[in-house]
């Protein structure tokens, strides 16, 4: 009765968006310090940072260059939008600013490690399923002690996650729909596609959460999905689930 559970890591495992919103606050501080003197308000810059930032997730997906890059082109935008002259010292303290998220220390979440053990002890097979840059999200399993428990062949990292690319890692895996499981926070990039492909999903909400993450999840459910407020759950779930398995 072996399930296998993939398992997202940012926001899921260990600490992210909070780096991100505390890196936007950062910019907005700064831009409201560069554009001293003209009529620009920090709701304006923030909403048109994130448009910028969302759009450029659509076109090219979680890569480590989309977020400073949404920084230094939001100051284009509101120089051209004010008149005033860009400022390559400027456009390179933002761009600082919005790399520095990826220098932040690693912080499990409680319970993290300890549930991920148990369940690997219960015999189950655990997989990370990431999104992001590949070299910037294997550097945060490995300093979040987590390499043990993913091994490199159980580490899915892409810079896109749908449907399509969680179809093709059951594929190559050989994972059937009855017995496994996605268990993550974004609605969007894990919960939904789960849905979609008609596996067992468990989502942790991320309560400082990033609305790129949030989406309809009013999608026909084949499988079992359950939210939960923390990851400690996760087990009794899986043990619930296969006595109700074992019973029919």
């Amino acid at each position: 009765m072996k399930q296998h559970l993939l398992f997202d890591l940012d926001d899921t495992l260990i600490h992210c968006n909070r780096f991100f919103n505390e890196a936007r606050s950062e910019f907005i501080a700064a831009m409201l310090s560069f554009f001293q003197g003209y009529p620009i308000e920090a709701k304006l810059i923030d909403d048109t940072q994130q448009h910028i930032d969302l759009s450029g997730i659509e076109q090219h997906g979680l890569g480590k260059h989309r977020f400073p890059e949404s920084l230094v082109a939001t100051y284009r935008l509101m120089c051209e939008k004010y008149g005033k002259t860009p400022s390559k010292h400027e456009e390179q303290e933002i761009e600082a600013v919005g790399y520095g998220v990826y220098t932040k220390p690693i912080e499990l979440y409680p319970h993290a490690h300890d549930t991920l053990e148990l369940l690997r002890s219960e015999g189950h097979e655990l997989y990370l399923y990431t999104g992001g840059d590949h070299e910037i999200q294997t550097a945060k399993v490995l300093k979040a002690g987590l390499g043990d428990i993913f091994p490199e062949d159980r580490r899915f990292i892409s810079e896109h996650k749908n449907r399509s690319v969680l179809s093709k890692i059951m594929q190559e895996r050989g994972l059937e729909h009855l017995s496994t499981w996605m268990v993550g926070n974004s609605a969007r990039n894990d919960i939904r596609p789960a849905l979609e492909e008609g596996i067992h999903a468990i989502h942790l909400p991320d309560k400082g959460g990033w609305s790129f993450d949030q989406a309809d999840l009013n999608v026909p459910v084949i499988g079992r999905f359950f939210t939960l407020e923390t990851i400690k759950g996760v087990p009794d779930i899986i043990r619930d689930h296969l006595n109700d398995v074992g019973k029919k």
